[in-house]
């Protein structure tokens, strides 16, 4: 169960730093693609694709950072008037959702799509990339949240002398 846990901290701060440098190519893009257009009055037509793929990358990415943190939205008004076992139960069984929608839709249906764009030798026009790769977080981030789901789910079965104080 610690090696999880080391592991899911590794996975935090690789993940913190991918996004700060997602995030960063993401704002000078787009302060390129408004230079571009407002001074030089020709934006290249690659600005608007790139910053459209790293949203998405910075999007899925960040969900896994932020699902990884328990800073993710949650509406817990309901189970937070439960007794203590309840609760706990009623988090295992959220995680369990947040796993099989994690593996179901993002891993296996994104594998998929990824795998389709692939085989269909679709470019991005003006990256000049092929356009699976714009899909391919969505295998990524089903893995890693499944991954992090999996170490949260532990925790929770644990006993009650080993997961008091955390979420």
């Amino acid at each position: 169960m610690k090696l999880f846990q080391r592991l899911q901290q590794l996975l935090s701060q690789i993940l913190g730093f991918i996004c700060v440098i997602v995030f960063g190519l993401l704002v000078l893009d787009v302060m390129w693609g408004v230079f571009a257009r407002q001074v030089l009055n020709a934006q290249p037509a690659w600005t608007e694709q790139l910053a459209r793929m790293l949203l998405v990358w910075l999007s899925i990415l960040g969900g896994v950072l932020a699902y990884a943190g328990d800073a993710h939205l949650g509406v817990d008004v309901l189970v937070t008037n439960f007794h203590s076992t309840t609760q706990r139960w009623a988090r295992i069984v959220g995680h369990v959702s947040v796993f099989l929608f994690s593996v179901c839709v993002l891993l296996i249906g994104g594998g998929l799509l990824f795998q389709d764009r692939l085989a269909s030798g679709q470019q991005m026009a003006t990256l000049g990339i092929p356009r699976a790769w714009f899909y391919f977080v969505l295998p990524v981030g089903g893995f890693l949240i499944a991954f992090v789901s999996i170490e949260k789910i532990l925790n929770l079965l644990a006993p009650a002398t080993e997961t008091e104080g955390q979420a």
